[in-house]
């Protein structure tokens, strides 16, 4: 082979999602016996009806020489001027083995399904010494769910080119022959799909034995209280970065809900025909009490859908699917005309009933009057009460007002629980506007008694610029009634200069972002708003996010952004910066020891800070400098930042309004798992995911009940924050963090679970913290008992793990029902003291929980017992893929999660009944495969303990 080879930077593990993305190559030395050879495999989702361009070839005058794009079910390649189409599924398996095409007499396409040949009329000539390759979509950024590898682009001289086609053509073969079978186990999708038509209705059936399951019951968390939350989470067509059961491959920014404890049921919605909520989705919603439902949809001007799914013989098919990937009902969400009314009915109700039957339940979506026609009534009505009673549970459409409120309210009579009323997040038509402004129609509703659904509630997210900072800030407004007021606007020269030392500062466009580079000196530049000029609210925090990273050769560049806070008379009265993350009470002082170091990849960095009444001004600092003596700019980089005034308003608090489920049986426990980040965390020790990041919603694990300032503070309301850390957990990827300022002998209460258990024996309970001082602050567990007496308790116990101390608490059985919990942190010192903590885990059991444990037997040290079978395939050269599945018996209701370790390596957790980890590296003949279990308390041991499995050479799968 010729030494012209050329790829995009991507490593054999490493990944890139197709959304736009530029990589330009400038070759030269190539002579016209040289052939070009494009390669790369590709893993897709879903993907929608736009057009992804893969690849795009040009000569120096920019004439198209090859041109290759994506629809749907065909891969199309422009030749010059010939057009040449190629079938390929639409889902591909874990791997589409790479796609071979060769630009010489023919085009050769190798799927892992079919091998396909076009001859051309006239062999590629190499006309240009620039190729531009454009990678996704220019006209959706979101069109595409899916990822490449090994995108490589070869160039071999001609009398090579006839064998290197002929070997590749032999594997492929090799490979599509053995892709069917690994001995007894079939490699299946490693994520969720939905059925697309009636014949997949039709085809379906119940494989248990091949099939990715959740493993998460639905636990006893109920709603004690009139009035629950229904959400639907349409977001973007739904089956994003949900879909992975496994770990996400795509990105680390992906979408999270995080008030499933407000949550009674959730729809996972899509415009598919029989949308099956996806794996992770129903773990989480089953964790948390929350019941999660399927959707059943047809729309458009053809309504022989509508007719199809009509017939009665599918009722028992819908019940079956439902009962086999265990979730808990549909949405019935017909939006066709009806031609026979009656049928429909039939149908409702046989549905209904035997939902019901297997614990389920069906909803009807308002989109018909009397006659069948699709007319959206807005409210429960004459029209559309026949569909309501056939199964008992009503959606609203959300263009209402008050008089069809009033109406709805009338109407639903004693259901007024299962009529659920539009909110559309988006606002759209929405009485109130939606937005921001959706607690404007959740009063209204609150007031008529009824159920709220509310829709679309990742606009949060959607609308955030793919910035997950933005993200959580819109969704605390939302949500939890912080307003927001921004201090800083990127589309003006705001910034000061205040030392332009090297080179000076510098200021590129790329991808429409405005990025600062520094120089060879410090360089530092500032911001200065007046805050009374931008809001009245007193008591809020300023809160800072900025983008960083280095720049080459030398990524290690030096940095520090902070936030100062000004009196009247111009004195610094507060600061934090990134460095040290505190709050002081001078200016920054920064030098070389007390800055951060830079990295090849963008950093994204959150200071938020409280003001105090004699708070007029806030200063905004960016300060950075290059490591090598370089002139010009090759120092750190900033860009995205954002300024914001965050003030707390209850009127505004959706969560308030709404208040939590009652948790109604033990294990109570969580970690503030968010799932997602640059690192995963074991009884706080860090770990680099092996794929540079880690983004696993089937692992979320973030239960906060009560967030709002209001709810949870007592002496130091005004004055305190709690937020979510990502660069330090316990055990996942994230945990709470608490900031504020206690006055001597003064303390906070954070209530935590709102409860109605009767413990069997003694409650024991431990918690996860940080950074608290044990000498100046005090940590308690306080449980209200039937008898509404607030009872403290200190830890009997703290054991100390990677600078996490673990509080551990035993409180003997009071004989009364357990109403809630909290916690308390007080200053027993004798001055104000700055509170800045982390919570990491928190479980509460009782005695019965025990021996719960004892009677399944769970083996902590040998779970190897619970792998039903196991392999190693090779998937490219001296990367394997591991398969493993389990059989979990009696342990599988204790389960919360089972992480999985390759030697010492922690490769990923599983939450199902399948495990798939692709691409491990293998050294020797054999592979040492670890199980961690966790259970819903917590409880485990080491993984250092734990028996290994271990992977002979006679059980790996090698390609041909």
């Amino acid at each position: 082979m010729s030494s012209y080879f050329l790829n995009s930077g991507l490593k054999r593990d490493g990944q890139l999602q197709l959304i736009p993305e530029h990589i330009r190559f400038n070759l030269t030395q190539l002579t016209p016996a040289d052939v070009g050879i494009v390669q790369f495999q590709i893993i897709l989702a879903e993907q929608e009806q736009n057009i992804i361009e893969l690849l795009d070839i040009q000569d120096n005058l920019g004439n198209p020489l090859i041109k290759i794009t994506l629809k749907q079910r065909e891969l199309i390649i422009q030749y010059l001027d010939n057009t040449y189409k190629f079938p390929i599924q639409q889902v591909i398996l874990y791997k589409l083995y790479p796609i071979f095409i060769s630009f010489h007499d023919e085009i050769t396409l190798i799927t892992n399904f079919t091998i396909q040949s076009q001859k051309l009329p006239q062999r590629f000539v190499y006309t240009s010494n620039k190729m531009g390759l454009f990678l996704g979509s220019r006209s959706n950024l979101n069109a595409f769910t899916g990822i490449t590898r090994n995108l490589q682009i070869r160039f071999v001289r001609e009398n090579e080119l006839k064998t290197q086609i002929e070997g590749e053509i032999k594997t492929q073969k090799n490979i599509v022959d053995d892709l069917d079978y690994i001995e007894s186990i079939k490699y299946k999708l490693p994520f969720s799909k939905p059925l697309l038509s009636i014949e997949e209705l039709d085809n379906w059936k119940p494989d248990e034995e091949y099939t990715i399951l959740p493993i998460q019951q639905l636990k006893k968390i109920n709603r004690t209280t009139n009035q629950p939350l229904l959400v639907c989470h349409d977001m973007q067509g739904g089956y994003k970065e949900d879909i992975w059961s496994f770990g996400n491959p795509l990105r680390q920014n992906s979408y999270r809900f995080y008030y499933m404890t407000h949550c009674d049921i959730f729809v996972y919605f899509s415009h598919n025909f029989i949308t099956i909520p996806s794996i992770p989705y129903i773990n989480i919603c089953h964790q948390f009490g929350t019941k999660i439902l399927g959707t059943i949809i047809t729309e458009g001007d053809d309504n022989t859908l509508t007719k199809q799914i009509l017939d009665l013989k599918y009722v028992d098919k819908l019940v079956q699917i439902c009962q086999f990937y265990q979730f808990d009902g549909y949405l019935l969400n017909i939006e066709t005309n009806v031609d026979n009314v009656e049928l429909f009915i039939q149908f409702i109700k046989e549905l209904s009933d035997k939902l019901e039957s297997i614990g389920a339940m069906l909803m009807y979506y308002d989109s018909h009057n009397a006659e069948g026609v699709l007319k959206w009534q807005s409210e429960l009505n004459d029209d559309n009460m026949n569909y309501f009673q056939a199964c008992n549970y009503f959606f609203s459409d959300y263009h209402w007002n008050l008089n069809k409120l009033a109406n709805t309210e009338k109407n639903a009579g004693s259901q007024k629980n299962n009529v659920f009323v539009g909110i559309d997040v988006w606002g759209r038509g929405q009485y109130g506007g939606g937005q921001f402004n959706s607690y404007v129609a959740l009063k209204e509703i609150k007031k008529a008694q009824l159920g709220t659904a509310i829709f679309g509630q990742a606009w949060t997210y959607e609308t955030s610029n793919d910035s997950r900072s933005q993200f959580i800030q819109n969704d605390n407004s939302l949500w939890q009634g912080k307003n927001t007021v921004s201090l800083f606007d990127k589309h003006k020269n705001q910034w000061v200069i205040t030392s332009n030392g090297g080179s000076g500062w510098k200021i590129v466009q790329e991808n429409g972002e405005e990025i600062a580079i520094t120089s060879f000196d410090w360089c530092i530049r500032t911001y200065t708003i007046q805050l009374s000029l931008v809001s009245s609210n007193k008591g809020g925090i300023i809160q800072f996010n900025a983008r960083v990273k280095g720049t080459g050769p030398k990524f290690e560049d030096l940095y520090l952004i902070g936030i100062e806070l000004y009196d009247r008379q111009n004195k610094c009265i507060a600061s934090i910066d990134s460095f040290s993350t505190k709050v002081n009470k001078k200016e920054i002082q920064f030098n070389a020891e007390n800055v951060n170091v830079a990295d090849d990849k963008w950093r994204e960095h959150t200071l938020s800070i409280k003001t105090t009444e004699d708070t007029q001004y806030v200063k905004f600092i960016e300060v950075g400098k290059d490591v090598e003596l370089w002139g010009g700019n090759y120092g750190t980089q900033f860009t995205g930042e954002s300024m914001v005034y965050i003030s707390y308003d209850s009127n505004k608090d959706l969560l308030r309004m709404i208040k939590p489920k009652t948790y109604e049986e033990f294990p109570l426990q969580t970690y503030f798992n968010n799932a997602v980040g640059e690192a995963y965390y074991i009884d706080g020790q860090k770990f680099t995911h092996y794929k540079g990041y880690y983004d696993n919603l089937n692992d979320f694990d973030y239960s906060l009940s009560y967030p709002t300032k209001k709810i949870v503070s007592q002496d130091i309301q005004d004055n305190w924050e709690s937020s979510i850390c990502f660069s330090d957990a316990w055990n996942g990827s994230s945990c709470i963090k608490i900031k504020g300022d206690l006055q001597i002998q003064k303390s906070f209460l954070i209530k935590l679970f709102k409860t109605r258990i009767d413990p069997q024996g003694n409650i024991i309970a431990s918690i996860n913290i940080k950074n608290f001082d044990k000498k100046i602050l005090s940590m308690y567990l306080v449980v209200k008992f039937g008898n509404k007496i607030l009872s403290q308790f200190k830890p009997t116990k703290i054991l100390t793990n990677q600078g996490w101390d673990i509080a551990q608490y035993t409180i003997e059985n009071q004989g009364q029902s357990l109403k809630s919990v909290y916690l308390k942190i007080e200053n027993t010192s004798a001055q104000q003291q700055a509170v800045d903590g982390l919570i990491g885990g928190i479980a509460i059991y009782d005695d019965s929980y025990i021996e719960q444990m004892k009677t399944a037997k769970v083996d902590f040290k040998d779970p190897t017992k619970y792998i039903k079978n196991i392999q190693l395939k090779e998937s490219v050269t001296n990367l394997y893929d591991l398969y493993i599945q389990f059989d979990l018996g009696e342990l599988g209701p204790l389960l919360k999660t089972i992480r999985v370790f390759n030697d010492k390596q922690w490769i990923g957790n599983v939450r199902s009944n399948y495990a798939y980890f692709s691409e491990l590296a293998l050294d020797g003949d054999e592979m040492i495969i670890k199980l961690q279990i966790i259970l819903h308390n917590g409880n485990h041991i080491k993984a250092e303990s734990v028996k290994p499995f271990i992977l002979n050479s006679d059980k790996i799968i090698r390609l041909p």
